[in-house]
């Protein structure tokens, strides 16, 4: 498919691969004592940033004494690294299986890039959309986190294995264009996902709305503005 063709084929009313709709997180170990502190730590990092949430405030909000907190996680950065791997397991699940099947049916060929973009945003967007308060909850702490150093510390230990896999798609599929720019495309993307997701109200502010906008109102904009940026790389 040429550029032209591509940027043609992006419409609003193009019908989106299948949604696969992310389940709650299985319990660990421990069970659902794990899985209390695990929800508790997470609707407090999310609401107040990992800074102002502090251990004490995760045993008051889960209803357990304080060194149970220490003794099924350890200290607070490995409890913020444990809210985030139990659903960053979900998500690079639903991403690869996504990715296997779009090769799959490229067969040898390179996947499009709208089906690359597609198939990374959609399951983070659909989670932020129609999955329960643990799933809103943790759209919003992933959009605090990606500004702080710890943050995409911690994005880059979970995530950023399945994100090279999509990159090196985009690389093939973008032939000619700077690896570097690719990356830095992918990275826009993965920021505007976030902010969409992040629920900070700024653009009803800057579009008059008084509603928020759900996330996924905004999903086929971000597929066929970042697919058609991307296009764009290969220009000379």
């Amino acid at each position: 498919m040429t550029m032209r063709q591509e940027l043609r084929s992006l419409k609003l009313d193009q019908a989106p691969a299948t949604v696969r709709k992310p389940g709650r997180p299985k319990g660990g170990r421990s069970g659902e004592t794990r899985e209390r502190i695990l929800d508790a730590a997470e609707q407090l990092f999310a609401d107040r940033g990992y800074d102002g949430a502090s251990i004490r405030d995760v045993a008051s909000a889960a209803g357990l004494q304080i060194h149970s907190i220490g003794y099924h996680f350890g200290p607070k950065e490995q409890l913020f690294d444990a809210v985030v791997a139990r659903r960053a397991d979900i998500m690079t699940g639903l991403r690869r299986e996504a990715l296997a099947e779009a090769r799959q049916r490229a067969g040898g060929d390179a996947i499009p890039i709208v089906q690359l973009v597609r198939d990374y945003v959609s399951p983070f967007i659909q989670s932020a959309s129609h999955g329960d308060v643990g799933w809103r909850n943790y759209a919003a702490l992933m959009g605090r986190l990606a500004n702080s150093p710890l943050g995409t510390e911690i994005i880059a230990r979970h995530y950023d294995e399945t994100a090279r896999e999509y990159i090196a798609e985009l690389q093939r599929a973008l032939a000619g264009a700077d690896p570097e720019d690719v990356v830095d495309g992918f990275s826009a993307m993965v920021a505007a996902m976030l902010g969409i997701c992040a629920a900070t109200g700024r653009p009803e502010r800057l579009s008059g709305r008084r509603a928020q906008r759900p996330p996924e109102d905004s999903f086929e904009t971000l597929v066929r503005f970042h697919t058609a940026g991307f296009l764009t790389l290969t220009i000379a």
